[in-house]
């Protein structure tokens, strides 16, 4: 569960506002935190986070984004219009959940939300509405996270076959074999050196390409 946030803002934060809807307030003594009734809304982030016991740090939107400080944090919370949204989210889109606190931002036609968002927040919520949302949000960043990882991992493999397809080709062609042989010479080759097959693979394509500059008109042998 997520406990910590970072609150993202264009501008200083502005002062905080009292909990919307029906519902009282009932303070404790002094230096205590306010305790809401259950239905109390919030349009504000902060306030919201804060009623339901979550710990809550703010800053002011840095540029270079790679500047802001996200230690200590379990996730970001941007409190940013949408235009500036879709430019800042998808940089963090691996290291941390990152939520949109959306406030009056009308609907663009044909808009499209960034990848990098994982949940979205709004005016009016309750403590418990707030809970629903951040499991849901942590549940798409655990999904998202787990398809990029796979996806690259993917897309390793397909490159390491490349390299293996080549180097099998550059076999065949100097020693004669087939390609069911030079697969098991680069198996084999691997073993003995203690290396990955691909590395062996790299090695063979890239010497092969050396001698081919040094000797365009020739074989390499």
């Amino acid at each position: 569960m997520l406990q910590s946030f970072l609150i993202v803002r264009d501008r200083p934060s502005p002062k905080k506002p009292p909990p919307l809807g029906f519902g009282s307030l009932s303070f404790g003594i002094e230096d205590e935190e306010p305790e809401y009734a259950e239905d109390a809304r919030f349009d504000a982030p902060d306030a919201l986070l804060s009623a339901a016991g979550l710990r809550v740090r703010e800053t002011v939107l840095p540029d270079p984004l790679s500047d802001m400080d996200v230690s200590n944090v379990d996730a970001i919370i941007f409190c940013v219009a949408y235009s500036s949204l879709l430019k800042r989210a998808q940089p963090l889109e691996s290291r941390l959940p990152v939520l949109w606190w959306c406030e009056n931002e009308p609907v663009v036609h044909n808009c499209v939300l960034s990848d990098a968002i994982d949940g979205m927040l709004y005016p009016g919520l309750t403590v418990s509405e707030l809970h629903w949302a951040l499991l849901l949000s942590s549940k798409h960043y655990l999904s998202r996270t787990q398809w990029k990882q796979e996806r690259e991992q993917l897309i390793a493999r397909l490159e390491d076959r490349k390299w293996i397809d080549r180097a099998k080709s550059i076999l065949s062609e100097v020693k004669s074999i087939t390609e069911a042989e030079a697969y098991e010479f680069l198996r084999k080759q691997a073993m003995n050196e203690r290396r990955r097959m691909v590395d062996v693979a790299v090695s063979i394509v890239k010497v092969y390409s050396l001698l081919r500059e040094q000797n365009p008109r020739g074989r390499p042998r």
